[in-house]
């Protein structure tokens, strides 16, 4: 599977959440009214359970009783079928999650469209040419539904297109939505794969624009060209202070002119941070927003223990992660070594 791929499961499971947000509140209005006339409580009683059991990590049992609760309804219930599309998934059961979004989404629920995005989704992950065909017209259909709305629609169906083999449609699709969300986390992704259609498998590195500890802008599309580091750390992890003088070493070696260094702190406290700055020498860009876990940068690139480290090439493209020491300064002279051979070979083709 490619790495586009995993990023795609964010997608997805971000997809699922705002589906399930939106349903939600119908879902309730009906499940109140049907109380309210004393109708259907096995129902709510099998749809409470099967939510229940998919939370305490029991898939099989929630799904007999999400289908059962399904059959009570006559088979009518998108919000079971949009839960067990969400247990497949989790599962790694592309198919089958496919067939249950497909199920929830031809009922035509408030937020059919998103679901169609969805189901788009699931079929791509399935990484097969038939699938991917599948996948564009469910996410034309989304579109079509959503009359725009959906615009993670259209970054779907340019993938999509682009792996069916219609790559003009696809690149479209792509600009698209690079028009309607040109400052998204995906743009950069976009924008890449617009300039080079090979690129679709690449996994790109989220896009960000932020401001330094001292002021200065951070923008990851501004560093395009450059290879970048992204250092996760903590003035509070021991890990990441034993670690440190390796980072200090590959900043001395390569400097700044081809490689930038940001370093992202998960400190709640700034004094703490500016302290430990201060003992340690650290004079390259950090990004500190004092929400510790709740770090911007350290959400967006779902970072969830420290010292973490990704690195990005010229082009946006995530060539490592958690690397650290002498493995993370190889890595990087093995980039910048490409870079310049490339810069070489650009100069003495002019």
């Amino acid at each position: 599977m490619s790495k586009f791929i995993w990023c795609s499961l964010l997608i997805l499971i971000g997809g699922i959440a705002c589906a399930s947000a939106a349903l939600n509140p119908a879902f309730a209005q009906e499940a109140s009214k049907d109380k309210s006339n004393g109708q259907n409580d096995e129902f709510q009683q099998a749809l409470t359970l099967g939510q229940q059991l998919a939370r305490q990590g029991r898939p099989e049992e929630a799904i007999v009783e999400l289908r059962r609760a399904a059959k009570l309804r006559g088979e009518k219930c998108a919000e079971c079928f949009l839960t067990i599309g969400q247990i497949y998934f989790q599962l790694g059961k592309l198919k089958d999650a496919a067939v249950a979004f497909r199920q929830a989404a031809e009922l035509k629920p408030p937020n059919e469209a998103e679901l169609y995005n969805v189901l788009g989704v699931a079929l791509y992950l399935q990484n097969e040419k038939e699938s991917f065909e599948q996948a564009t017209i469910a996410f034309q259909r989304a579109i079509e539904l959503g009359k725009g709305r959906v615009v993670k629609a259209y970054y779907n169906l340019g993938f999509a297109l682009i792996k069916a083999g219609k790559e003009q449609e696809g690149v479209a699709a792509l600009r698209t939505y690079i028009d309607l969300d040109p400052n998204s986390t995906d743009a950069g992704q976009a924008r890449g794969v617009v300039a080079n259609t090979k690129m679709v498998d690449a996994r790109f590195a989220p896009s960000f624009a932020v401001t330094s500890h001292t002021g200065a802008e951070l923008s990851l599309e501004k560093l395009r060209g450059k290879i970048v580091l992204l250092d996760f750390w903590a003035s509070w992890c021991l890990p990441c202070r034993r670690d440190m003088p390796e980072v200090r070493k590959i900043r001395k070696t390569y400097g700044d002119n081809q490689l930038v260094m940001i370093g992202i702190n998960l400190d709640s406290s700034r004094p703490l941070f500016e302290a430990y700055l201060k003992e340690e020498g650290i004079t390259w860009p950090q990004y500190y927003d004092g929400l510790s876990w709740g770090n911007k940068l350290a959400r967006l690139y779902d970072v969830f223990s420290i010292p973490h480290t990704v690195l990005i090439d010229q082009d946006g493209v995530i060539q490592a992660t958690g690397l650290r020491g002498e493995e993370l300064a190889n890595k990087i002279g093995e980039l910048l070594r490409a870079l310049q051979k490339g810069a070489s070979k650009r100069s003495a083709g002019k």
